[in-house]
This record gives C-alpha cells, sequence and structure tokens, in this order.
C-alpha cells in the first residue's frame, strides 16, 4: 500500500510540470488562432510582426519572446506568412520607422510595401495573479488602426517563468543629484529610446523654464513629442502650471524634436506662471506622444531657481527677469 501511494506521488510531481507545459502550449497556440483568424477573415497572408511592450509601452525581453512565440505558432500552422523578424527591423530602420502611430503613417506604408506585409501585427502583455494576458492586435499598414484582435491569458510556466523573474526584481530609482541652494535638482531618466535629463529650472517673468537635454540611445533616427496641455508643472499640493499655446508653437509638444542617433539636443518647456509661483518642489509631468505614444514620464523634486532681485532686500522696481549672478 505504502509503495503505491509512492508511485502515486511519484506520477504526479512528474505529470505537474508536463500539464503547466501543456497549458502553455495551448494558451499560446489560442492566441496565435485568434490572430490567424482574423487575419484570414480580412484575406490577408503575410504580417509582420513587432516587438510586444508592458504597460508602459515599453519593449522588454518579455515582450520580444512573446513576439516570437506568437511568430513560431504562426508559422508551424501554415496558414499564413511572417516576415524575417531582422528583415523587419532593418526595413524599419531604413525608413526611420519607431512605432506605428498616424504621426508615422508614411513610413508605416512603406515600410510594409517593402516587406509586402498585409497587416501589423503589434502586442502588450499584463501581469495577472492568475498568469499573463497577452493582447495582440492586426494592424492596417495603410491606415494605421486595428483591423482585428486577439487575447489569451498565458501561464507563468516554462521559459515564461524564468523571464519574469529578473522583471519583477526592483528597479533601481532615476538618479537626484544632490540640491543646492540656488540650483535646481538635476535628474536623469532613460528608456529604451532615449536619456531624459533636467540641466535647469528657472522663473522668467511670468513663465518657468525648464530646460531639458535628450540623448538618442538608439542607432536610428527617433521623433520625440509630447502633448501640450497635458505636460506641466505640480506641486505636493496639486496645484500645476502648464503651458500657454501662444508661446509654445515651435516647442516640443507642437513641432517635435528630431533625434540623430547616438547624439543628443537640448529643448525647453515653458510654463505660465500668473499671480501663483510655485513654493518647494515640483513635478514635470511629461506626456509623450512620441516614440512611445501615451507614456507618463515624472521627473520628481524639481526646485525653481529664482532671479536674485526676487529675493533679495534690493529695490522694490527691480527687474523680474534678471538673470541670476
Amino acid at each position: 500500500m505504502i509503495r503505491l501511494l509512492w508511485c502515486l506521488v511519484l506520477l504526479g510531481l512528474w505529470h505537474s510540470p508536463s500539464l503547466a507545459a501543456s497549458k502553455y502550449e495551448d494558451s499560446v497556440k489560442e492566441l496565435a488562432e485568434g490572430v490567424a483568424a482574423e487575419a484570414i477573415k480580412l484575406k490577408k497572408s503575410r504580417l509582420a510582426l513587432l516587438d510586444f511592450v508592458d504597460g508602459s509601452g515599453e519593449v522588454t525581453p518579455i515582450g520580444q519572446f512573446l513576439a516570437e512565440e506568437l511568430a513560431t505558432h504562426l508559422l508551424v500552422a501554415g496558414e499564413l506568412k511572417v516576415v524575417d523578424r531582422k528583415l523587419l527591423l532593418a526595413t524599419m530602420e531604413k525608413h526611420h520607422l519607431t512605432h506605428l502611430d498616424t504621426s508615422q503613417a508614411k513610413a508605416a506604408k512603406k515600410v510594409a510595401k517593402a516587406l509586402r506585409a498585409d497587416l501589423y501585427v503589434t502586442g502588450s502583455y499584463l501581469e495577472l495573479p492568475e498568469g499573463v494576458q497577452v493582447t495582440a492586435k492586426l494592424i492596417g499598414p495603410y491606415t494605421v488602426y486595428p483591423v482585428g484582435a486577439s487575447r489569451t491569458i498565458v501561464p507563468k510556466s516554462g521559459p515564461l517563468a524564468t523571464l519574469l523573474k529578473p522583471a519583477n526584481a526592483p528597479k533601481p530609482q532615476p538618479t537626484v543629484a544632490a540640491p543646492a541652494s540656488t540650483t535646481p535638482v538635476l535628474i536623469t531618466q532613460e528608456n529604451d529610446v532615449y536619456t531624459v535629463t533636467v540641466l535647469g529650472v528657472s522663473r522668467q517673468d511670468d513663465r518657468i523654464e525648464v530646460d531639458l537635454m535628450f540623448v538618442n540611445r538608439t542607432t536610428h533616427p527617433a521623433k520625440l513629442g509630447c502633448q501640450l496641455l497635458d505636460t506641466y508643472l505640480v506641486n505636493e499640493r496639486g496645484e500645476q502650471w502648464k503651458q500657454d499655446v501662444a508661446q509654445n508653437r515651435e516647442g516640443l509638444c507642437t513641432r517635435g524634436l528630431e533625434l540623430t542617433p547616438r547624439r543628443q539636443q537640448r529643448a525647453n518647456l515653458s510654463f505660465l506662471v500668473g499671480g501663483q509661483s510655485p513654493k518647494g518642489p515640483v513635478t514635470l509631468h511629461y506626456h509623450e506622444t512620441s516614440p512611445r505614444p501615451d507614456r507618463i514620464i515624472t521627473l520628481d523634486g524639481l526646485h525653481v531657481d529664482r532671479p536674485a532681485s526676487a529675493d533679495s532686500g534690493g529695490a522694490a522696481k527691480a527687474d523680474p527677469a534678471a538673470p541670476t549672478p
């Protein structure tokens, strides 16, 4: 009897990983079948798969792995063709296509035409307690709008479990320089495309000027842009200072910034102060539109460097816009 129980226990231990692997394969197969069904319904046969992104729009090793898994299952099924990944990346770099949205519609058309791709496939994933929710979207290359989608929940098992462990490790905090009495806190933050550094924050007349430095970390050009009215300064009490449309017609949030590979370029954001000047530290809320649509970047602990005349005991009529010595 005891021997029989041990055999059952050993059988269960052997069967458990096999069952988990089976569920993993079934879920990825389900995702691929959903994508294939949508493409066949649209009478499209050649797909270009981009790397998947996480909830904040970042390309990660997990996203790249999920895209590769989907491509493999689509190829094994044999009903559709998938553009070679290296060829896709090289063609995107040639035509300066960094992501799919309406601002890069012309580049998306050129890449699709060069690859003879009928549809793009983009994807995102979200880690849940019960697994990883993966969503794949089919994007029309000429409209750059979704025309179909497929979703599944992939178990946290097999190679995916190995990738999730480093992804769940605590991320290092952005480097913050020690504040000085009249010097703003310098903050640097980086992502997969660029590094942004706050060089200074100063009061100029009725405006607060934020001086930024962007560095392209990639080997291809990047178009940077932000939402004008949703990029603002906010203090600890929730008071906000927004950009003025008239003063920012040529700025980063209207015309954008073309950043060449491995190069740096400065940009300036101007916020209206009105009658209420910020007191204490402020946060820059940066709502990106390009290269990652709707990515939110927050740079905390900024201090406004005010002109000396505003804080000195000199004449009351001193020019508030005078530069800081």
